[in-house]
């Protein structure tokens, strides 16, 4: 005896959904593999945020779609060839990943002015000693900076974190020779233009910013340059899409729910369906 319609529409239902998504963890495993054999500067920005992101992001696509191809293999397994053991452990494992998330999300709102004075920290250390040095991470602030329109890490024009930080702390103002640039070409509004770069980084006019100020007086601004800090900018722009990040959350949570709800189901009806397959042996037993 075959599952009921209820449970043949749950059946393709759950295979169908779990197939979707082993193809997508089989697309992403690739695209991680891709990102780990290429540093896609994208990825690069990274670096400044969180010490060796650049290393680590691959791998952490590369395991999310591992993860993803397990749970959806076990459930489309699971599904099509009634195993309750494989449907028990796509539940088990869609439980855990629902409860991280939820975990991760609360954590991440408790400890959120933690986390944000760990990333400025890291941003600093890295702007200070890491720029012009080392090259992957010179790229990445340079990308970030022209990319975001912004110079420095945080804070506006008056802002010691901002444009200013270069000349204030990083080794690579300290080691350069002959007349100083104050700032890289990155923090320049038109970087292909002779004339705004030289005024951008301080080696046309003296009296105005970077070379004068913080505190920048109306007399020093320099509209040539990008004077708010990127950390600054680019928590803007995450505040601003909070309602996407949750949006995602919230989709994200419902289909592991509802992934959840069709293993039981499932599980139950595979059961229910045994059950009866025994009991119709056992009275043809009988019978005969």
């Amino acid at each position: 005896m075959g599952l009921a319609r209820c449970g043949k529409i749950v059946k393709y239902s759950m295979f169908v959904i779990n197939l979707l998504t082993f193809l997508g963890g089989c697309g992403l495993l690739g695209y991680g593999s891709y990102l780990k054999d290429n540093n896609i500067s994208l990825f690069g920005i990274l670096t400044i945020i969180l010490e060796f992101v650049h290393l680590s992001l691959p791998w952490i696509i590369i395991i999310t779609a591992i993860v993803c191809i397990i749970v959806s293999f076990l459930g489309c397994c699971g599904a099509i060839k009634k195993i309750r053991g494989m449907l028990t452990m796509h539940f088990l494992l869609l439980l855990a990943l629902f409860l991280a998330l939820i975990v991760g999300g609360v954590l991440s709102y408790q400890y959120k002015e933690t986390i944000e004075s760990s990333i400025v920290l890291q941003m600093e250390t890295s702007l200070n000693n890491s720029y012009g040095v080392d090259n992957f991470v010179t790229h990445a602030w340079d990308q970030l900076q022209s990319t975001l329109h912004c110079c420095g890490i945080e804070g506006n024009e008056n802002s010691t974190y901002s444009w200013s930080f270069y000349k204030k702390s990083t080794d690579w103002y300290k080691n350069q020779v002959g007349r100083l640039q104050y700032v890289p070409e990155s923090c320049c509004k038109y970087p292909d233009d002779t004339n705004n770069v030289t005024k951008c980084i301080g080696l046309q006019n003296r009296y105005k910013a970077p070379v004068m100020g913080p505190p920048v007086s109306l007399t020093m601004q320099n509209d040539q340059l990008f004077t708010q800090g990127c950390w600054t900018v680019l928590l803007s722009l995450i505040i601003n899409k909070l309602w996407l990040a949750l949006i995602l959350i919230t989709v994200s949570a419902s289909l592991m729910l509802i992934g959840m709800i069709m293993s039981v189901c499932l599980c139950k009806r595979i059961e229910e369906q045994i059950y009866e397959e025994d009991e119709d042996r056992f009275q043809e037993f009988i019978l005969s």
